[in-house]
């Protein structure tokens, strides 16, 4: 990396900022011998500053998740303000949406006409992200990551670099992955403990266990009113049987150890295999189709989506249901609303007959990427003001406490405090710094925030900022913080990345389709467990094989 001598202070100062947390932190602002053809870097002043500034646009959905205070809105608030006074740059929105749907409905219509696209957008829809990479609209930012990418960025990614599959065309690198830290969405199992100590039952740890318990909270009047309205267990399949929430991939992980539907995952041969249709997956199906035939699953699950399926664990109609260890304060949480005395507790998945067990793993993206306009001139600004913003995860430079004071965090007595209702002036509702940013939300350092849930929950002493934050939480969120670690070797995340295959384009909804209608059907009663079988047929037949010859084609495209 070459650094020349207009820059080297900010250099020096962006590397003080990162000693301890990574080798080579900081900017590497570049000059114009070192830019790309088709980009002259913006003059920065000794202090790293843009003078004159540059202008970022982008756009995003803002939703009832940002909370602004003082009056601020997505276009005037504390992060612009300091985005532009420490940085020189202007961040603009050029349009926003009330949600995801209208806002890549919004991107979409760009590709057919001659809407603008922002400078710097994020993605979270494979086919659009396909789309956009065939389009010729976005950016090769490749020259542009080797230049001025800094040295823990680029040490992050490279600690995670399946993740850029997602991104690559040949030898383009058309965006970035954002990490959302990789574990935040994955499972633990939520009960309800009071129930669980009113009719004299242990934790489940094993499939039969688990049954045992569902059979009592189904027919044992858990919650005392002598009428038969309960059941075991919340879940949805209406999307799939691998979820961020309601999830119910450890049934069928139990009987494989690996493969839950839904995903792909690298068979002993070394290539890629479909999970839905590998064996042990019919056994799972046959333990939900007779848990249902005795009432221990929510009646709807196959017409309810991931987050209304909750809604039958917090109204108190269920007592099990596996959902990430946040879910502790949202959704699950507001089961005290009707249950005053109802008490969650988390306990990890339960196994299988001969030990085995596999669940739901969330990417360490989310399926989110961010992408760049063709034309986007400001490569160097857009990677110096990323830097900066993983000032937060790494605790240094101007995010060490936290983004901003009174809003995320305020000093008492010398020290930062988390707590907003302790705030100099309290907060009544807490502001949202961290999604102000062009990321959305604050880019994660994969995998580290469940150690440190561990290592809190485990007495370690609190050191760190992430530390104090979660020290002040609930316990019973951190214990669960601390299982979802413990459990990681079971993880199962797919490990095909890529943009949607030929087939899968053509033919992959109609397979996905006749997926969970068959699967729910198996569920239900209304199909034979054998009925598996011909699904299994049909799917390799009806466009399943030729998929799997693409995916492992990619495959072997990026593992040369």
């Amino acid at each position: 990396m070459k650094r020349l001598k207009w820059v080297s202070l900010m250099l020096a100062l962006v590397l003080a900022s990162a000693v301890g947390c990574s080798s080579g932190g900081g900017s590497n602002a570049g000059d114009a011998s070192n830019a790309p053809d088709d980009a002259a870097p913006s003059a920065q002043n000794a202090d790293g500053k843009f003078d004159p500034p540059v202008t970022i646009t982008t756009a995003r959905p803002v939703g009832t998740d940002y909370t602004f205070i003082n009056g601020e809105d997505i276009n005037n608030n504390v992060h612009n303000k300091w985005a532009k006074e420490k940085l020189g740059i202007e961040i603009k929105d050029l349009w926003n949406t009330a949600d995801n749907g209208a806002y890549h409905t919004k991107l979409r219509l760009s590709l057919t006409t001659q809407d603008q696209l922002p400078d710097v957008f994020i993605v979270q829809d494979a086919n659009l992200i396909a789309d956009l990479i065939q389009s010729g609209k976005v950016k090769d930012i490749g020259d542009d990551y080797e230049k001025y990418a800094s040295g823990r960025i680029k040490d992050i990614y490279a600690n995670n670099s399946a993740a850029m599959n997602q991104v690559k065309k040949g030898d383009q690198l058309l965006g970035l992955p954002i990490f959302a830290g990789g574990d935040g969405t994955n499972p633990v199992l939520w009960v309800r403990q009071d129930w669980l100590e009113k009719l004299n039952l242990k934790e489940p740890t094993t499939i039969e266990e688990f049954e045992a318990v569902m059979d009592a909270f189904t027919n044992g009047d858990p919650d005392g009113n002598g009428k038969k309205d309960t059941f075991g267990f919340s879940l949805s399949g209406r999307n799939g049987f691998s979820n961020w929430m309601s999830d119910v991939s450890f049934v069928f992980g139990a009987y494989t150890g690996k493969y839950i539907p839904g995903t792909w995952q690298k068979a002993e041969d070394g290539t890629l295999k479909y999970g839905s249709v590998q064996p042990g997956i019919k056994d799972g199906l046959g333990k939900l189709q007779e848990w249902y035939a005795k009432g221990y699953l929510d009646p709807e699950m196959a017409a309810i989506d991931e987050v209304k399926a909750t809604e039958s664990f917090i109204q108190g109609k269920s007592g099990m249901i596996a959902a990430p260890f946040w879910a502790f304060g949202w959704p699950l949480g507001d089961v005290t609303g009707s249950n005053p005395d109802a008490k969650l507790r988390a306990y990890k998945l339960p196994t299988g007959p001969d030990g085995k067990s596999a669940r739901y793993t969330g990417y360490v993206n989310e399926g989110k990427v961010m992408m760049f306009n063709k034309d986007f001139k400001h490569m160097d600004a857009f990677f110096a003001y990323f830097d900066k913003i993983y000032d937060y995860p790494f605790e240094t430079g101007d995010f060490k406490d936290g983004f901003f004071e009174g809003y995320d965090y305020a000093i008492v007595d010398g020290e930062p405090v988390y707590d907003s209702t302790k705030f100099p002036t309290p907060l009544e509702k807490v502001a949202s710094p961290g999604k102000y940013n062009l990321f959305w939300n604050v880019p994660a350092i994969p995998f580290k925030g469940s150690a440190d849930y561990d290592y809190i929950f485990n007495g370690g002493e609190v050191k760190t900022r992430a530390h104090k934050e979660i020290s002040i939480q609930d316990p019973e969120m951190v214990r669960a913080g601390s299982l979802n670690y413990q459990m990681s070797g079971i993880n199962a995340p797919t490990e095909f990345l890529g943009a949607p295959t030929e087939t899968m384009r053509s033919k992959g909804d109609n397979l996905k389709t006749m997926e969970l209608e068959t699967f729910a059907k198996i569920i239900y009663g209304n199909e034979p467990l054998d009925k598996y079988d011909a699904f299994v047929s049909d799917w390799k037949s009806k466009g399943g094989d030729q998929i799997e010859l693409e995916v492992n084609e990619w495959y072997k495209s990026v593992n040369p």
